[in-house]
């Protein structure tokens, strides 16, 4: 599996046999909507223009809007509402190739409770926001990293060239981490080389645009 980052919460995941985006940035952002062909889109807040601009993308995709789950082309998907300030916001769990993949898009506040987090069972990536003032900040999400446990985590939804968003940039988040991260254009997974990792590793994508 490859992982790509799209800026703000749009990710690209390429498996074997599909592409699946998350949350295809509208232009409200100051970002250019992104374009290619996808398999499956998956929306956390579907009515909010900022996360839904799924217009841009070419070929048929499946879309994913509201919570439950999902099975297409050896890609499974849970979807989880968690509750923010009086709204929801969904959070999914996206599995292929036996890789493991939180991801907690846009939110505010993990309001998971521990029971349903067990239930998730263990977490090969988690993807979560860290530019804080609408989203999560570096100390929540670090709060966040330590509650999942995950083998990797990828920070998204951080300052970046061109985003008109008031966020923190993502030192913040790699200090409050301890200091450590590795940047990457592209993350390629293998299940077997993430079976290896003792320790959360931090991993910095290359906003692709």
């Amino acid at each position: 599996m490859h992982i790509q980052f799209l800026g703000l919460s749009s990710l690209k995941f390429t498996t074997k046999d599909a592409i699946v985006i998350t949350d295809p940035t509208g232009k409200e952002s100051g970002l250019t909507p992104p374009r290619g062909n996808a398999d499956m889109v998956i929306l956390a807040e579907s009515n909010n223009p900022l996360y839904s601009s799924a217009g841009s993308l070419s070929g048929t995709p499946f879309t994913i809007t509201s919570p439950g789950e999902y099975d297409k082309s050896g890609v499974t998907v849970a979807g989880i509402p968690l509750k923010q300030n009086g709204s929801y916001v969904t959070v999914y769990l996206v599995e292929s190739e036996d890789i493991k993949i939180l991801n907690l898009a846009h939110i505010k506040e993990f309001t998971i409770s521990e029971d349903d987090l067990e239930s998730l069972g263990e977490i090969d990536v988690l993807i979560l926001p860290v530019g804080g003032h609408s989203v999560l900040d570096a100390n929540e999400a670090a709060k966040v990293v330590n509650q999942v446990e995950p083998k990797i985590v990828i920070p998204s939804h951080y300052a970046n060239e061109g985003i008109t968003l008031e966020l923190d940039g993502v030192e913040k988040f790699v200090k409050s981490m301890g200091g450590k991260a590795e940047t990457l254009d592209k993350l390629i997974l293998k299940k077997k080389d993430i079976a290896t990792s003792e320790e959360t590793k931090t991993i910095i994508l290359t906003s692709e645009r």
